[in-house]
């Protein structure tokens, strides 16, 4: 309820109200703490909720190995492949949000219900009984009687008050005495709320607007602050600046995002993003991978993006990749665990690194319509990444080395393929593998990513039922000559692709509203703007006077 350690009366004001003398005496470990103490071994059972710090953690070769280390690691999440979940001894299955009830406050301090709109599904549990029913076994079920969310939300607002003569700003014990009824009824209330009857409580829309703060004098006690450099500089072995953030159409480490395949249109592969004049410098090519490499011994590899948005010395790469969906795409791994002395808070945004261009002899592009029809071996690869397509599953391959693909698709698929194209001399293999007139698989293996097709077309015939016979002839052409691909997806509200809105360009759309009246692109949620902006700048196209 707002208390911490060092507020005055508080341990013994909980142990009171819980009627328990086994109280914590102080806080526990920060994340980047925590993990080292799991490391040295002084923790031994590690019960981890609703994250995923085998990715999302700096150090992450680190972190990976204290939770290999760990005795006994529980994890709860309402996905059961995750990096951290794959060390888990014990995974519980935890309800999402859409299948949760309870309250949530924002940021102005409104409280508000959040009713399920989904059903639990078999064996799912939200976070509350979960650990209620481990409670229980533990022997602890007085102390852990809820039968529903508003039983602990009762006892958060009874503690709230309790002891409370106005030190404490946060006091919701007006709603303490809440029925079941009432509380699944509750309209959003802003907190304090210390008096009233429903429907009139007492409520404070703006704090401190008295002049009176809760301080023993009723002053406002304020903290200069200065700022630091950062903890790692670049220097003459890491030259560039690591900056690490999101992009538009995934989130955290795509545990959910990664299942639709409209939000990998977007950006469908790791990347690193520079200055179109160090791209030059350090000797890469746009489009091909590269090798960012910092003080530790892992590498982040990504696809060259040249952008005159990022400044020199600087490269941008995403957070959502990890070894669910590439071979080497950790941005945690590029960072060290510098953090705040007060927060703990670790220096997340910021690493320092090298770059060098993945030399490479061949790409691949292997598309399955089930993932079960194959055994795919990726430990001769050089590069790997996977996604979800709205028809097949997607797979990205890159190596230096003389690969035998007929041999490689036999172990795969343990059987030939039905149709086969191959150009040694020109490092060219294309196969398809059927089933009837249904298609099952199809690699593509060109020299270098360039000469590699677009394959909309192909991921629609996954869809198909029945190939005919003029499709089927198509499939190692990866399209048919009146087949237009789209390209990447710049606008997802509207499904517009980078080459539609470059061909509008060139036939003299020259602005962001011409191009939104033509092809819609821009015109909803805005946010592909700044990149039909780039295109534009990119293409050189000006409006006319």
């Amino acid at each position: 309820a707002h208390m911490d350690y060092d507020t005055p009366g508080a341990l013994l004001r909980v142990s009171d109200f819980w009627h328990s003398e086994k109280m914590a005496r102080g806080p526990g470990h920060k994340a980047v703490d925590l993990f080292e103490a799991v490391h040295r071994g002084e923790i031994r059972v590690l019960w981890v909720m609703g994250t995923n710090p085998a990715v999302s953690l700096p150090g992450s070769e680190r972190i990976h190995q204290a939770l290999s280390r760990c005795q006994t690691l529980i994890v709860s999440d309402c996905v059961a492949q995750t990096d951290t979940t794959q060390f888990a001894d014990i995974l519980l299955p935890a309800a999402g949000w859409g299948e949760k009830d309870g309250t949530v406050t924002n940021s102005e301090r409104r409280i508000s219900r959040q009713r399920r709109f989904l059903p639990l599904p078999e064996q799912v549990r939200p976070d509350w009984q979960i650990i209620r029913d481990v409670a229980c076994s533990l022997g602890h079920a007085h102390a852990f009687d809820y039968t529903c969310p508003a039983d602990i939300f009762r006892e958060h607002a009874v503690l709230s008050g309790y002891g409370n003569g106005g030190e404490r700003v946060f006091n919701i014990s007006a709603l303490s005495q809440l029925s079941n009824q009432e509380y699944d009824e509750l309209a959003p209330v802003q907190w304090p709320v210390t008096d009233g009857n429903p429907g009139a409580w007492l409520q404070t829309r703006r704090l401190f607007g008295n002049g009176q703060f809760p301080t023993p004098d009723g002053r406002a006690r304020l903290v200069p602050v200065s700022s630091l450099p950062p903890g790692q500089l670049p220097g003459h072995r890491y030259p560039l600046v690591v900056n690490t953030g999101r992009i538009r159409d995934q989130w955290h480490t795509m545990t959910r995002t990664a299942l639709a395949p409209r939000l990998f249109a977007h950006r469908s592969e790791p990347f690193i993003e520079l200055h179109p004049a160090d791209i030059a410098g350090f000797g890469l090519i746009e489009g091909a991978l590269a090798v960012l490499r910092g003080p530790g011994n892992a590498g982040y590899v990504g696809r060259v993006r040249g952008s005159t948005g990022q400044r020199t010395g600087e490269v941008f790469v995403p957070i959502h990749w990890n070894g669910r969906f590439a071979s080497s795409a950790l941005a945690s791994s590029l960072i060290r665990p510098v953090v705040d002395p007060i927060s703990g808070q670790p220096e997340g945004k910021h690493g320092v690194a090298t770059i060098r261009p993945l030399v490479t002899r061949w790409q691949a592009r292997l598309l399955l319509r089930d993932p079960r029809l194959a055994s795919l071996d990726h430990t001769a690869l050089a590069y790997w990444s996977c996604q979800r397509l709205p028809h097949s599953h997607g797979w990205w391959f890159a190596g230096g080395h003389e690969m035998n693909w007929r041999d490689w698709g036999h172990r795969c698929f343990s059987r030939e393929p039905e149709l086969v194209m191959e150009d040694r001399a020109r490092q060219r293999y294309r196969a398809a593998w059927l089933s009837g007139d249904r298609l099952d698989a199809v690699l593509l293996v060109e020299p270098c990513v360039q000469t590699m097709p677009d394959l909309d077309w192909l991921d629609s015939c996954f869809g198909k039922g029945e190939l005919a016979p003029e499709q089927r002839r198509s499939l190692l052409a990866a399209g048919t000559v009146e087949g237009e691909a789209s390209g990447p997806i710049i606008c997802s509200c509207f499904g517009v692709g980078e080459h539609q809105i470059a061909q509008a360009i060139e036939q003299g759309m020259a602005s962001p509203e011409a191009l939104g009246e033509q092809l819609k692109c821009g015109t909803n949620c805005g946010s592909c703007l700044p990149e039909i902006r780039d295109l534009l700048a990119r293409t050189g196209a000006r409006e006319p006077a």
